[in-house]
């Protein structure tokens, strides 16, 4: 895997969008299985997701063709990923996609919108094979950059108790802990409890 010829761009191939689908399936199976109501078989998701994903809202770290990391980027204009009844019905019949539309629903209202003065970075991706190699921090820096480059006053984001390597990697780009929240009577299901809001001012 040569790392040195690393670009982070925003412009994708078609194949290069249904594999960023995929890595982000991948990346959050138990969410997407419990909580955004998709099925646990891999390819009805990744068809799902390539239809609801802004691909133009993120930027994508790449190693020639491969895609080898993601970070999806909300500015106050909507959802990085945002599901849709059509998309569900691309796969689903009409009362399976319903009752999913609306679970998703009532998951987004625990959310809410994007303020405007900031950026909301959900999610960051890095393949397995590629991780500790730096890729998560050159998608955040090019976030932060990006940021500062269109007026916005901070970055946010959230992470789970169960992933404290990510909240190590964001704590030394410098985000601080906000807020946390318990949402275990929701979550637990999904693989975590305890959700950490975090934000880092850009100057």
């Amino acid at each position: 895997m040569d790392i040195n010829s690393l670009t982070i761009t925003n412009i994708l191939t078609p194949r290069q969008k249904k594999e960023t689908a995929r890595l982000f399936f991948k990346a959050f199976p138990e969410k997407f299985n419990t909580l955004w109501v998709f099925p646990k078989d891999e390819k009805r998701a990744v068809k799902v997701l390539s239809r609801c994903i802004r691909y133009k809202s993120g930027f994508y770290a790449l190693s020639g063709e491969r895609v080898l990391g993601f970070i999806g980027l909300e500015k106050g204009t909507g959802y990085y990923a945002p599901i849709s009844f059509q998309s569900l019905r691309s796969t689903f019949s009409v009362f399976s996609s319903l009752w999913r539309y609306v679970a998703y629903l009532f998951f987004r209202l625990i959310h809410g919108e994007t303020d405007p003065d900031v950026i909301h970075i959900d999610p960051l991706v890095v393949s397995e094979q590629a991780r500790g190699l730096g890729i998560g921090s050159s998608l955040l820096n090019k976030t932060f950059e990006y940021a500062k480059s269109i007026g916005k006053k901070k970055v946010i984001l959230e992470v789970v108790d169960t992933n404290p390597l990510a909240k190590k990697l964001y704590e030394r780009q410098g985000f601080r802990v906000v807020k946390e929240e318990d949402l275990s009577l929701f979550t637990k299901r999904a693989g975590f409890q305890i959700l950490y809001y975090m934000e880092k001012d850009i100057i």
